[in-house]
């Protein structure tokens, strides 16, 4: 569908409310301008892997682009028809995530008419940005299971500053998806939760001894057991060398229900080993504990996807989370669905396509 062109002030959202608002325009064919670009940061305006973000969105769908360039703070986004599957490979040039740049360009590679394969190269594990295990254990199942096939392998690692990851990632389009509806995506309701079946994880490093990874898998372990949770399933990843050097741990809980909650933690210096665990395993629980079917990192991911429904959908989540206040907003203002957030323990988010009017 064309309409006329939605002004989105990016002023209190960071990068998260531009990618939303291309990938949302992308998809529904609606033309947006961004003003304000991550205007109440250090430094506002677009940063490499924002105009990454942007510029492959609209090649995805044959967009005209105005003022995308670095330190813009207002860009203009006229998609075209989406393009049907094909290769990509795309280079951040920096250690931005990899993972920010996909949330932009997934939507509409789920909806191109044929299956996808996308090379990336830059960070997989850096700060502010969910770290590549997160996509993998607890992003792409919750998106199968609203239709879209996504596959991801890692090639290797890249951290904050060098960078360097590489990833690849397969895109198949929902079972009867088209371009301009979405009858393949699915509505969902993720309001329970079941009894949780397995703990697991994976702790890795990169370029640094290997005992940082067992510490940390120990330490995130402890945590674990001391809370209940019996004897999770750690795996350690240790790579000797690599074009970046840096560590982490990544934590997800299954649920006999068939959700998945996630959890983690970034090493960098002065850091110890012991910490970072912790602090994964920390952040686990608190998701657990919140009580919801989604983690406060899904659900913000999930409000893009959920606005593309013809159905109404619901979940529920451990918090309610400014980047989840911030993604209804432009919801409702690029494809006209009904956010609705119920504050509680947990809170409750339902997502009405037809709420005004569409």
């Amino acid at each position: 569908m064309m309409g006329e062109l939605v002004v989105i002030d990016g002023t209190a959202g960071g990068g998260q409310m531009l990618r939303n608002a291309v990938a949302l325009s992308a998809v529904s064919g609606r033309p947006v301008r961004v003003v304000n670009i991550r205007g109440a940061r250090p430094r506002p305006g677009l940063r490499p892997q924002h105009l990454t973000a942007v510029k492959v969105a609209a090649e995805a769908c044959g967009a005209t682009l105005a003022g995308a360039e670095i330190g813009s703070q207002e860009i203009e986004f006229r998609p075209g028809a989406i393009v049907a599957g094909r290769e990509w490979r795309i280079d951040v040039g920096t250690a931005g995530s990899l993972t920010l740049v996909l949330q932009c360009l997934l939507p509409a590679l789920a909806h191109a008419q044929g299956d996808s394969r996308v090379t990336l190269i830059g960070g997989t594990d850096v700060p502010f940005a969910p770290p590549i295990d997160y996509l993998r254990e607890v992003f792409a199942p919750a998106l199968a299971e609203l239709g879209p096939r996504v596959e991801v392998w890692l090639e290797r690692r890249g951290f904050y500053p060098k960078g360097g990851g590489e990833i690849e990632v397969a895109v198949g389009a929902p079972p009867g998806g088209a371009v301009d509806a979405s009858p393949g995506l699915a509505p969902v309701s993720w309001t329970e939760r079941g009894a949780p079946k397995r703990f697991q994880g994976r702790s890795y490093s990169l370029g640094l001894p290997g005992h940082i990874a067992e510490r940390m898998r120990e330490a995130a372990m402890e945590v674990l057991r001391e809370a209940g949770c019996g004897e999770a399933e750690i795996e350690v990843e240790v790579v000797e060398r690599g074009r970046s050097e840096g560590c982490g741990i990544a934590l997800w809980a299954e649920f006999e229900g068939g959700r998945r909650l996630g959890g983690s933690a970034l090493g960098r210096r002065g850091k110890r080993a012991e910490e970072v665990g912790r602090e994964a395993a920390e952040g686990l629980l608190t998701e657990v504990e919140g009580g919801g079917a989604v983690d406060g990192h899904l659900a913000d991911q999930l409000v893009v996807w959920l606005a593309l429904v013809r159905g109404r959908s619901e979940f529920t989540t451990s918090r309610v989370t400014e980047h989840l206040r911030l993604a209804a907003e432009v919801a409702e203002a690029m494809v006209g669905c009904r956010v609705i957030i119920e504050e509680g323990r947990p809170a409750r988010v339902v997502c009405d396509p037809r709420g005004l009017g569409c």
